[in-house]
C-alpha cells in the first residue's frame, strides 16, 4: 500500500453458511501532508485500500465494505452493501 495508510492486520474467515471465505482488514490511515488537501488525501487513500482488498477478487466476487473507529468507539459504522467486485468503485465513497 501507499504512504497514505498502513495495513495492521488481515483475517480471513470461512463463512459456511454462505459458503465463503470472508477477509477483515485493520487499516490506519496517516495524516495527509501539511502542505496537502485533506479531502483529497482521504480519497486517494480509500482508492488505494479498494485496490488493497480487492487485489485477489474475481469481478463476480461478493464484497462489503464496513469503515468504523477503533479509537472513539461511539461513532456509529458506516458501510457500502455487499454487491458484486464489477459493482464497486472508490468513487462510492
Amino acid at each position: 500500500m501507499s504512504q497514505r495508510s498502513t495495513v495492521d492486520g488481515e483475517i480471513n474467515r470461512q463463512c459456511s453458511r454462505f459458503n465463503a471465505i470472508g477477509t477483515q482488514l485493520s487499516v490506519r490511515l496517516l495524516p495527509p501532508p501539511p502542505d496537502s488537501n485533506p479531502v483529497t488525501h482521504f480519497l486517494d487513500s480509500m482508492s488505494d485500500l479498494f485496490a488493497y482488498a480487492l487485489r485477489n477478487c474475481n469481478e463476480s466476487d461478493m464484497v462489503g465494505v464496513t469503515i468504523s473507529n477503533d479509537v472513539n468507539v461511539q461513532d456509529k459504522p458506516i458501510g457500502i452493501s455487499f454487491r458484486r467486485k464489477d459493482q464497486l468503485s472508490d468513487e462510492v465513497i
